[in-house]
């Protein structure tokens, strides 16, 4: 029979302890309530290092059907479907253990949480933001405040988020805004923002991070966001825009593209590098380059750079006439190209401006921009350790209890394995902010 002491409860199980701690990880974590986790359940059984396909919407054409004829086509285009997919790697194995006593177990639940439950879950729950977060920086989009990249502080700055959205074509439901300390600090200078954040007191550590909704963006400050610095050598010259020229014309959903020109010296671009692309439909759109190319000049001249592969894929099929099996070109031969990694995004000519280098990436985005996935697992097989594993919207955790015989003392882990991955990063614009 379990030792009590005065009115304490019995001892502690894993069962009990791994649902107080889940209780506790959602009211102190960011990630999963920004993200997508629906993807979970599909993958009991992975392990650190699988990769995982997650498949993302076919692009299509449309075509307008007249049986008559006329100037409208009278049969039907047959299309190939461009179904994209998107890696998700299994990447992170966290873990929290301490050490217990008889009569740490014997605690209250509520003494036993306060004690050492919350500040391990506190631990964990800062550890999976830092990596979740870090998938902000292949979301496509990119906003930068004219030619400082300075933290948004007018409504003018917000505005312009929630446009770039649009044109991104967003959902308008169910839209975030995640901010760092520095961002959070500017948007209290408008006063709109200040009267729309009035509400009741907060109950746990992520509401108090909750700054409301405003300008249809639930708006959360996180401390644990991404900083990019200036990374590929082919972003400025002279201090301005270093201007490329599309090779050809490229359809819906394409990911590897090729520049024509350029300027002088040997450069490089690399991924993590932005390039901002203007369309057939008169928007332009950013995308993140996810491979390291280099070319040199030839008198004088830069040679062209084929193999350039990016994400999102090329989309918005707005105003785009030319059809090739199906799906419409979005990108015509000879568009302007800008590697914008150090320059500034606002910045669409070659006057000279001051670089800009590292930022710290806040993010404007729909939440199934990303698939946040924790993966159930399997109770031990080895004696001596008693389990359990919860799982609970989208979160999963397993908490070991054991003894260790070599330093005879009794041992609680806290685990839990978890991927990350920007599944579409049409769906998210990263917003830059050099105050931090």
């Amino acid at each position: 029979m379990a030792t009590s002491y005065g009115t304490q409860n019995t001892f502690l199980t894993p069962d009990v302890i791994a649902r107080e701690a889940l209780l506790i990880l959602e009211d102190n974590i960011v990630a999963p309530q920004m993200m997508s986790t629906s993807a979970t359940a599909d993958f009991t059984g992975a392990k650190v290092g699988d990769t995982i396909r997650i498949r993302r919407p076919a692009f299509f054409g449309v075509d307008e059907f007249d049986r008559t004829g006329g100037n409208i086509n009278n049969t039907v285009t047959i299309q190939d479907a461009v179904e994209n997919s998107v890696n998700l790697v299994i990447e992170k194995h966290f873990d929290v253990s301490f050490e217990v006593s008889s009569k740490e177990l014997a605690f209250a639940v509520d003494d036993f949480n306060e004690r050492l439950l919350k500040p391990a879950m506190s631990a964990l729950a800062q550890k999976i933001d830092q990596y979740a977060l870090t998938k902000i920086a292949n979301l496509g989009g990119l906003f930068g405040v004219a030619t400082t990249y300075a933290a948004p502080s007018s409504l003018t700055h917000v505005a312009s988020i929630v446009e770039k959205m649009n044109n991104q074509s967003i959902p308008m439901t169910n839209r975030k805004f995640l901010v760092s300390p520095a961002m959070q600090t500017a948007l209290y200078g408008i006063t709109e923002f200040v009267r729309a954040d009035i509400r009741g007191a907060a109950t746990s550590p992520v509401e108090e991070a909750s700054l409301g909704r405003f300008m249809g963006l639930d708006t959360v400050m996180s401390q644990n966001l991404p900083k990019h610095s200036t990374l590929g050598t082919a972003a400025t010259t002279g201090s301005t825009d270093v201007v490329y020229t599309a090779a050809a014309s490229y359809t819906e959903g394409t990911t590897t593209i090729g520049v024509a020109g350029g300027p002088a010296g040997t450069l490089t671009i690399v991924a993590g590098d932005t390039l901002s692309i203007d369309y057939i439909d008169g928007i332009t759109r950013e995308h993140v380059v996810t491979n390291n190319t280099a070319f040199t000049t030839n008198g004088g001249v830069a040679n062209a750079i084929a193999g350039i592969t990016i994400t999102p894929g090329l989309y918005g099929v707005s105003g785009a006439t030319a059809v090739a099996a199906g799906v419409p070109n979005v990108v015509a031969s000879g568009a302007t190209v800008r590697n914008v990694t150090s320059t500034l995004v606002a910045d669409r000519t070659t006057t000279a401006v001051t670089p800009v280098g590292s930022y710290t990436m806040g993010a404007a985005f729909h939440p199934s921009a990303f698939q946040l996935v924790f993966v159930p697992q399997p109770n031990p097989m080895g004696p001596g350790t008693s389990s359990s594993t919860v799982n609970y919207n989208g979160m999963s955790l397993r908490v070991l209890q054991s003894y260790d015989h070599i330093k005879k003392r009794d041992l609680i882990s806290v685990d839990c394995l978890v991927g990350a991955a920007a599944v579409d990063g049409r769906l998210g614009v990263r917003v830059a902010s050099v105050n931090g």
